[in-house]
């Protein structure tokens, strides 16, 4: 008997002895697994693209290199690439649309621009004037201001001369193009850094947004000047300066953004080198030649939200 409890004793043994290696052998076999599902998700999040990954950076911001008529990028007098600032990811200021300005997109058809109208003066009329645009979808006259732009009346070829907001009402475009500000840039309201034109460009705004809610409005900045327009005398004699148009631009951009409406930088892509309006592209320092037009409106089509 006394063998009989003794090997009993021994079986014992051994079946606790077999149960805890089991159970070792278990744990580690759990750990090894555990790891490398770890190891292999840390793995995927790491691989993914920098493109796929959000935005981290405090200001919610990304560069974006600006470019020229052509898609080459825009370098300043010191031969430095033209970058700038653009809000992204879900604290944009522009909801609903895309990123200002607006980046280069696949080209449009040139049957876009029958559902656009373009807002604006002189340098406006020549859309049509070089039969870039159709008449019937440009609302605008020489001397066109954002002070008068409400109360002057436009001449077009189906509605005869009609106020700007009237003729939106009646054509009712998919797209509004303004582009207004060079009259009063360098004069008027300057003493408070063109606050009101700025208010009135804000209004205007307002009022298009208002009368068309299911459109896209563009703001296009203000056109550079090239050296016959800069070396006037003064402004009263019709002087106008790249730093006085590009400081108009950095509060229409501004504008456009509190405002929910894009933004289109044509301002840098008509510079040259220089910095300004090439003057083999200009005849008085202002007004396009007319291949600069045609590199105008390929700029709107190829650069659409």
């Amino acid at each position: 008997m006394p063998e009989v409890r003794q090997g009993n004793t021994r079986k014992r043994k051994q079946l606790r002895n077999t149960f805890r290696l089991s159970v070792i052998l278990l744990f580690f076999i759990v750990s090894i697994i555990v790891s490398f599902i770890i190891h292999a998700m840390n793995f995927d999040i790491s691989s993914k693209p920098i493109a796929d990954m959000p935005e981290t950076n405090s200001n919610d911001k990304s560069s974006v290199i600006v470019t020229d008529i052509n898609g080459n990028s825009v370098t300043d007098t010191e031969g430095k690439v033209v970058t700038g600032e653009i809000p992204t990811g879900e604290n944009s200021p522009v909801s609903g649309t895309s990123s200002n300005p607006v980046a280069q997109s696949q080209r449009k058809d040139d049957s876009y621009l029958d559902t656009c109208v373009f807002i604006g003066d002189s340098i406006t009329t020549g859309l049509s004037g070089y039969k870039f645009v159709s008449p019937e979808n440009v609302l605008a006259s020489i001397g066109l201001r954002l002070d008068n732009v409400t109360t002057e009346k436009v001449k077009t070829p189906s509605l005869g001369d009609i106020l700007v907001m009237d003729a939106l009402e009646k054509i009712k475009p998919e797209n509004v193009y303004i582009l207004l500000g060079m009259n009063g840039v360098a004069w008027y309201d300057v003493a408070n850094d063109n606050k009101k034109m700025i208010d009135e460009y804000s209004s205007l705004v307002d009022s298009v947004k208002n009368e068309l809610p299911q459109s896209n409005v563009y703001i296009i900045s203000l056109t550079p000047v090239g050296t016959k327009k800069e070396s006037i005398a003064t402004a009263e004699e019709g002087r106008v300066l790249n730093t006085e148009v590009d400081r108009f631009n950095e509060k229409l951009l501004t504008l456009a953004n509190e405002k929910e409406v894009h933004y289109i930088d044509m301002n840098s892509a008509l510079k040259d080198e220089n910095g300004k309006l090439a003057d083999s592209d200009t005849t008085d320092g202002m007004h396009f030649v007319k291949d600069v037009y045609g590199k105008f409106v390929e700029y709107i089509l190829t650069h659409t939200a």
